[in-house]
């Protein structure tokens, strides 16, 4: 694979089975056409997960690129360690999005585990999006809950990017806050939202939604089901509490969801990158 630029910026399309790349690709391509990218298709060999080589991933990748009615896009293996090679992504080749495919039937020592998944794009620097099931919207409503915590705010650009690029409606969902000090945090954030997407020309709907789980984004994806929303945008968790050691953070229990609703994940830190508009 040729050296790229210091500023192009890629779609990664991140492929743990060669013989069944469907759902991740046609997420993948869609994102890489939306967001005016090219896209990179990525195999890792890591000796946790897979016996294949790099030179034998190769002519698989190729096989794969070959199908795919883009003229930006191009394929690598890598052979490493696979949670230091999705660090490394935005660096090693431009990554600004990463398709990732998760499965409910899948073992726990496979790449595509919920719990493999979350643990290899831990410190991920860039959005991934994690999927089910091959790509069968154009995410015409994107979904997001707001709530009290400065974590919040992560959402807010690649929401608008959804809008931006792609037309799609923007519903935001939040809960009825009784108690004062956490409703005037959360109308903190929904000032910051508004006046982000006033600048941006960008509507938005607002919905109250029941309160029904200890989880936020559980609720979130219960309501964005119910709806016909196809796109729940979440945070991971920045620093995980009692309960969440022992019951489990939220993303454990929405990235594989019984709805097959793709989840675009973002982890809370200061040096998330971003698009190049």
């Amino acid at each position: 694979m040729e050296k790229k630029k210091k500023k192009d910026q890629f779609v990664i399309a991140y492929l743990t089975d060669l013989q069944s790349p469907h759902t991740v690709v046609s997420h993948a391509l869609l994102m890489a056409r939306m967001l005016r990218k090219g896209l990179i298709l990525l195999h890792i060999s890591d000796p946790k997960y897979t016996a294949l080589t790099p030179d034998e991933a190769q002519p698989l990748l190729q096989t794969i690129r070959e199908g795919i009615d883009l003229a930006d896009c191009n394929y690598v293996a890598l052979k490493g360690d696979t949670r230091a090679v999705v660090k490394a992504l935005p660096d090693l080749l431009g990554a600004v999005l990463i398709v990732a495919e998760a499965s409910a039937g899948a073992p726990r020592r496979s790449p595509i585990h919920k719990k493999s998944v979350l643990g290899n794009f831990e410190e991920c620097k860039v959005a991934f999006l994690t999927v089910q099931e091959p790509c069968q919207t154009r995410f015409e409503d994107v979904a997001l809950f707001i709530d009290f915590k400065k974590e919040s705010k992560e959402k807010y650009i690649w929401s608008s990017y959804f809008a931006r690029f792609n037309g799609s409606r923007i519903q935001v969902l939040h809960y009825d806050y009784k108690d004062e000090g956490l409703r005037h945090k959360w109308y903190s954030n929904m000032k910051f939202l508004t006046r982000l997407y006033n600048s941006l020309e960008i509507t938005f709907t607002p919905h109250f939604i029941p309160h029904k789980s200890a989880y936020n984004d559980l609720d979130a994806l219960r309501y964005a089901h119910e709806q016909g929303y196809r796109l729940l945008i979440s945070t991971t968790t920045k620093e995980k509490d009692v309960a969440e050691w022992f019951m489990g953070t939220q993303e454990e229990r929405i990235i594989v969801n019984s709805y097959n609703i793709p989840i675009l994940f973002l982890n809370p830190r200061e040096d998330l990158y971003v698009l190049c508009d």
